[in-house]
């Protein structure tokens, strides 16, 4: 028995332009995170943005858009 397209995981991967944006965001928030003369509620804010950046680049698998699909 054949998957349907809409439940392979690989349907939902995303593309290598995709996953390099996302890199370079999480990239860019981690370096404002540190370097910016911010307060720390921003700092927080900015981590958060830059950890789901990096590790949905590197994994190449966003859960947001997982449940956004279903």
């Amino acid at each position: 028995m054949k998957t349907p397209d809409s439940l392979s995981v690989r349907s939902r991967a995303m593309n290598e332009t995709e996953q390099k944006i996302r890199l370079g965001i999480g990239c860019a928030a981690a370096a404002s995170a540190i370097f910016a003369p911010l307060n720390y509620t921003w700092k927080g804010v900015l981590t958060a943005i830059a950890a789901d950046g990096i590790l949905t680049g590197i994994y190449r698998f966003c859960p947001v858009r997982r449940l956004l699909v279903h």
